[in-house]
C-alpha cells in the first residue's frame, strides 16, 4: 500500500544510510497512524532490522547523535539537527506470569512480522517505509483505523492484554484520544485480564490516567472523550483496580431531584465537566470519594467533603503525584461543599477569598461548576460560582488584598509601629489586616493601616 506522509529531511537522510547498509528504516506507531488521519504527530518512532550496536556504529560514523536509551529492549535516541527519534530494533518479547509492564525477555529478530505482532493494538502496528512510501501492514490496522477501531494485534487479544496489564488502560486511552470504539472481543479480553492492572507501578498508573483525563486537548476532540475514556476504565474493570474508592460510589443513590446518577458516574461526569487542567480535572474526579464513607459510616453523606479531602490525600499519594497538585487537589475537596447555596454575605466571601487568595478561588468556582453540570441535573450558570467570580472582580478593581504581598505593609513594618518582637502574634495582627481590607479596600494604605494595627495592638496614638 502506498502513502504519502511527511517525513522530516534529516530523516530521508537517516534511511538513506540505513538502506546503504542493506536494512529499510520504519516509520511506526503514532507517527504513522496520526498522519493517516491528519492528526499532529508527536511521537518520531522508527525501526528496522538493524542491532542496536550497529545503529551505534553507524550513528558515530556519520556524526549522529545517539544516546543509550534501553539496551534490554534495543532502544535508542537519535538526534539530527532539531529532530529527536526513538530507535527500536525488531524484537520478539517474552512475559512472565501477571501483568507487569517489563518483559522477562527480548529476543531481536530480523522479521517485520515479529515485530508487529508483540505490539499492543493494530493501529500502533502500521509501519512506513521511509524511502519507498510504502505502508507495511501486518496486523490489518490499516482496516481497523478506517473503521475507528482498538483491535489488539493478536487473534487471541487475551493474550496481548495478559502480557502487560498497562494496556487495558492504553486501550482507554487511545479510544478517548483518537474519538474510537473498542472491538468488542478486545474488550472482553481487557475485562477478563484486568488484574493485572494490579501490577503496574503507580508512575506508570498515573501517567495513564492523566492522559485520559486531558484526552479531550489531545487532538481537540471534545470532553465527552473524557467521559468515554473513564466510562471505559469503569467497564474493564481498571477504575476499580486504580480508584477503587472512586468505584466505590456505584450503586450508591443520590436525592433525585439534585442528581440523575449516582455517585461514581456524578464523579465521572463532574471530571469530565471540568476545565481541561490536571488539578481541576483530579479535583472534580475526587471530590465526592468520601460519600460512601460516609454512607456506610453514618447512613448520610454530610460531612463528606473532610471525610473526601483525606481519602483524596492517600489516593494522590498512592499514585505519586507532585506534593503541589496533592496539595491543591485535598484543598479544593475539602472546601467543594462551601457556600453551597450562594447565601453567604459579601463580607464573608470577601475575607474568605483574601484568604484563598485569587486563584484558589477560581479553581473553586470552577469545581461548583463542574460539580452542578455533572449531576445531569442542571445546563448554563451556576448561581453561586457566578456570585463568586463577580465577588472576586469587584475586589480586584477596588485594590482589595488577596495575597500577603498585596497588602501594603509588611511584618517588619507591624513589629516597629507596635514594639513587636517577631512572635506568631505578629503573624495574627497582619491576618487581621488582610481580613480588614478585604472588606475596606481603601484602608490599605501605609497610614491607614498603622493605625488599625495599633487598635488591634490595643495601642492607641
Amino acid at each position: 500500500m502506498q502513502a504519502s506522509i511527511s517525513i522530516p529531511n534529516e530523516l530521508t537522510t537517516l534511511a538513506r544510510l540505513f538502506a546503504d547498509a542493506g536494512f529499510p528504516l520504519y516509520a511506526v506507531g503514532g507517527m504513522v497512524r496520526n498522519a493517516l488521519l491528519g492528526l499532529p504527530v508527536h511521537d518520531m518512532d522508527i525501526t528496522s532490522a538493524m542491532r542496536m550496536e550497529d545503529v551505534r556504529a553507524l550513528c558515530a560514523a556519520h556524526g549522529i547523535g545517539c544516546t543509550e536509551k534501553g539496551a534490554f529492549f534495543g532502544t535508542l535516541d537519535l538526534a539530527l539537527g532539531a529532530w529527536r527519534f526513538e530507535y527500536a530494533a525488531f524484537r520478539a518479547e517474552r512475559y512472565g506470569a501477571g501483568g507487569a509492564h517489563r518483559p522477562e525477555g527480548v529476543r531481536f529478530t530480523q522479521s517485520l512480522e515479529e515485530d508487529a505482532f508483540r505490539r499492543d493494538f493494530t493501529v500502533n502496528a502500521l509501519y512506513y517505509d521511509i524511502l519507498s512510501g510504502q505502508i507495511v501492514d501486518p496486523t490489518g490496522g490499516f482496516a481497523d483505523l478506517s473503521a475507528r477501531a482498538i483491535r489488539a494485534t493478536s487473534p487471541d487479544p487475551g493474550a496481548i492484554l495478559a502480557d502487560d496489564g498497562l494496556r487495558i488502560l492504553r486501550l482507554a486511552r487511545f479510544a478517548a484520544e483518537l474519538g474510537f470504539s473498542v472491538e468488542a472481543h478486545t474488550l472482553a479480553a481487557a475485562r477478563a485480564n484486568v488484574a493485572g492492572v494490579r501490577d503496574i507501578s503507580a508512575e506508570r498508573l498515573r501517567e495513564e490516567l492523566d492522559k485520559i483525563l486531558l484526552s479531550d486537548i489531545r487532538y481537540g476532540l471534545g470532553s465527552g472523550r473524557v467521559l468515554a475514556g473513564l466510562f471505559l476504565l469503569r467497564e474493564t474493570g481498571a477504575l476499580a483496580v486504580v480508584l477503587p474508592e472512586v468505584a466505590a460510589g456505584a450503586g450508591i443513590a443520590q436525592r433525585a431531584e439534585y442528581h440523575a446518577h449516582d455517585v461514581e458516574e456524578h464523579m465521572l461526569r463532574a471530571c469530565a465537566c471540568a476545565k481541561p487542567t490536571r488539578t481541576a480535572r483530579l479535583a472534580a474526579l475526587l471530590h465526592d470519594v468520601g460519600k460512601p464513607v460516609m454512607v456506610r459510616k453514618t447512613g448520610r453523606m454530610l460531612g463528606h467533603d473532610a471525610a473526601g479531602a483525606e481519602l483524596a490525600a492517600g489516593i494522590l499519594r498512592r499514585l505519586k503525584y507532585p506534593n503541589a497538585v496533592q496539595e491543591e487537589v485535598v484543598a479544593l475537596v475539602r472546601c467543594h461543599m462551601y457556600d453551597l447555596n450562594g447565601n453567604a454575605k459579601e463580607t464573608t466571601l470577601r475575607r474568605r477569598f483574601a484568604l484563598w487568595g485569587a486563584a484558589f478561588t477560581l479553581a473553586l468556582a470552577d469545581l461548583r461548576e463542574a460539580d452542578v453540570h455533572g449531576s445531569g441535573r442542571i445546563a448554563g450558570e451556576v448561581k453561586s460560582a457566578a456570585r463568586w467570580r463577580a465577588v472576586l472582580a469587584r475586589m480586584q478593581q477596588e485594590g482589595a488584598p488577596l495575597c500577603a504581598a498585596q497588602l501594603r505593609c509588611t511584618g517588619a513594618d507591624i513589629m516597629e509601629w507596635l514594639n513587636l518582637p517577631a512572635s506568631p502574634r505578629v503573624g495574627e495582627i497582619k491576618r487581621a489586616l488582610m481580613l480588614h481590607c478585604a472588606c475596606h479596600p481603601r484602608d490599605n494604605e501605609p497610614g491607614r493601616l498603622k493605625k488599625i494595627a495599633k487598635d488591634i495592638g490595643g495601642l492607641r496614638g
